[in-house]
């Protein structure tokens, strides 16, 4: 009856199957659906925007737009997924753009993923440290491979 809650060591959850964050993620800002916030936001930990943002967003952790999300500004952080609107430039080592996601700016990331349904308008740059040593070696086909 007094005892620990039982949802208090799950991870964070936006009510929604379409969410998913890293398994020991836990969200510890929220800007919730029909919040406004403007101006720069620093965060830690891990974020999640379901609300309207007008500002940069610099996170240590992670960073969630939700669906009903929408960001007007940069975005800088560990890893961003996108399910709602960006206008603004991202930078990344993770970016996940999920189906109904938007990203209309220019990205600079590590590791891109982006579903089908999702929307990118603007230039990508993949930062060289996360691409092959010998990119040759990247347009073989295993057949070609095999021949050697």
């Amino acid at each position: 009856m007094f005892g620990k809650k039982e949802n208090e060591n799950k991870p964070a959850d936006s009510g929604s199957a379409n969410y998913r964050s890293a398994p020991s993620t836990q969200i510890r800002t929220l800007i919730s659906e029909g919040c406004k916030f403007e101006g720069n936001l620093f965060s830690p930990a891990y974020t999640r925007i379901d609300g309207i943002v007008r500002g940069n967003l610099t996170g240590e952790s992670g960073l969630i737009i939700g669906d009903k999300g929408s960001i007007e500004g940069d975005i800088t952080s560990i890893e961003v997924s996108v399910y709602g609107l960006v206008k603004g430039n991202v930078k990344a080592h993770k970016l996940e753009v999920k189906k109904g996601g938007k990203i209309y700016g220019d990205i600079v990331v590590d590791h891109l993923a982006m579903e089908h349904g999702a929307v990118f308008i603007g230039h990508c740059k993949m930062n060289e440290n996360s691409a092959p040593n010998n990119t040759d070696e990247a347009f073989d086909l295993p057949e070609d491979k095999a021949k050697q």
